[in-house]
Order: structure tokens, then C-alpha cells, then sequence
């Protein structure tokens, strides 16, 4: 299929490892313009040598510094989609203290409310845009030891829906993907934590984080990152405000 990227510019948002990397890699080989974000400059420079018509933007997005760093760097130029990425916030469950409250909310929430306060009047005035959250299945059935990704995440669904509404009769269209457990830098770190705690082998952990799903397997973040592309591409042109659960069967709702 022909996705229609030549010559147009995605923003991808946490660029540097995980799903992030593997969308931004996607783009490039359909012949798209990804424009990398993250705070590692030597992953992000890795990608640009290997991918020459990728561009890449150094700034910490959890930072108004940082935000203000993206905006000035784009300028007036044209952004056809954008991925909204990042990692998540500290694990723990509940109560947890209130200065790990407060951090959840910037890591998570805050500065995805910055970027579309931005964002929208730039791809309501052009008339045009595609937008994809990566959140969490989380958005779908809270994880235990997650207490942080859970609450805020949900309301980034909010952010997102609130959004979509107000759209009236525009060309710009925003999905949600919630992912489950994929074989990420995020799911590893999590294995490890976990590992720890409970003081056996971290395979023991991953095999146990497989057999909550009824494909009895982690996921590959790749497959999701065509996934992504679609919805990001002008071949999606009736698919917004949803949210699409990638978890190889580990909710077990309607």
C-alpha cells in the first residue's frame, strides 16, 4: 500500500528509543520526513546518518524551556502528523507521596496540554493534520504497580476526546493507540523493577507479563508502528477519536 508520505513532515515525539524510534523508522522508509524529538542528541544523530532524510530537534518536552525550544525550531514550517510520545511515569502503587503526584502530572499530562495549545491553531489554519497519542492499555484496565500511569493517562483520553468533539467538519484527525506489553526499553525497565521485588530471573517476570495476554507473547513494537503510520497517513481519512488497544488480548472487558 501506498501510504502517500513522499514530501510530507511527521513530528515524532520521543525519538530516540521504543515505539517512538520504530514509527520515525517506518516514515523514513516510506519515504516520509520524520522530524525526531528527544533528549539523547547521540541516539537521534544515529538515526539521521542512517536515514538522511530525517531531521532531528534536542529538547527536554517535560520542560516549558524545552517546549519553547521545539516551537522555535519548527518556525512556520508545515507538519503533516505527529506522534505524541514519551515514557511514563515513576512506578508504585497507591498512596505514593504528593511531589511523585505532582511529577506524574508533568511527565504525563502537563506538557501534551502545552503542545496542543500550540499544535491545533497551526493544523486548524493550514485545514489538515493527523495527531496519534501512545498512551497505555492502562486507558483501558488500570495496571497493578502503576498507580501514576493509570490516573493521568486517562486524562490525556479526556484531552484527546474534548478535542475531537470540538472538530467540526475538519480535516484533522486524532487517534489513540494503548498499548500493552511490548518488547520495549519501558517494558524492560518494568521487568527489572519487578524482577527485583520479587526476587526471581527476569525472564520468569517477561514470561509471566506474556501469559497475561491470550496470544501468550510480548509484543512486537514494529507491528505497531505500521499501525501508527496508517493513522498518521492520508489513507486514514475517516478513523478519529478512538482508542485502539495493541495488547495481544490482555484486557478482558467489553
Amino acid at each position: 500500500m501506498n501510504l502517500d508520505l513522499k514530501d510530507r513532515n511527521f513530528l515524532i515525539l520521543g525519538a530516540s528509543s521504543g515505539f517512538g524510534h520504530h514509527i520515525a523508522t517506518r516514515i523514513a522508509e516510506e519515504g516520509g520526513a520524520p522530524i525526531l524529538v528527544a533528549r539523547s542528541k547521540e541516539k537521534l544523530e544515529a538515526f539521521v546518518q542512517e536515514h538522511p532524510g530525517a531531521r532531528y530537534i534536542v529538547a527536554d518536552l517535560f520542560s516549558d524551556k524545552g517546549l519553547q525550544q521545539l516551537w522555535s525550531s519548527l518556525g512556520e514550517e508545515e507538519i503533516d502528523g505527529v506522534l505524541i510520545n514519551s515514557g511514563g511515569p515513576k512506578a508504585g502503587s497507591f498512596p505514593m507521596t504528593l511531589s511523585d503526584w505532582d511529577e506524574g502530572y508533568q511527565v504525563v499530562l502537563r506538557w501534551k496540554v502545552q503542545l496542543m495549545q500550540w499544535l491545533m491553531p497551526r493544523l486548524e489554519k493550514r485545514g489538515y493534520g493527523r495527531i496519534v497519542f501512545i498512551e497505555s492499555v492502562s486507558v483501558r484496565e488500570p495496571i497493578q504497580g502503576l498507580v501514576l500511569s493509570n490516573v493521568y493517562r486517562m486524562a490525556v483520553v479526556g484531552l484527546m476526546k474534548s478535542i475531537v468533539n470540538e472538530l467540526q467538519g475538519k480535516d484533522i484527525l486524532i487517534n489513540m493507540l494503548a498499548p500493552g506489553y511490548h518488547l520495549t526499553d519501558r517494558l524492560e525497565s518494568l521487568i527489572h523493577r519487578k524482577s527485583e521485588e520479587l526476587g526471581v530471573e527476569e525472564s520468569e517476570v517477561a514470561r509471566s507479563f506474556a501469559e497475561n495476554t491470550t496470544l501468550k507473547s510480548l509484543g512486537d513494537p514494529d507491528s505497531l508502528a505500521g499501525l501508527a503510520v496508517w493513522l498518521l497517513s492520508p489513507q486514514n481519512s475517516y478513523v478519529t477519536g478512538q482508542i485502539i488497544p495493541v495488547e495481544g488480548g490482555l484486557t478482558k472487558g467489553i
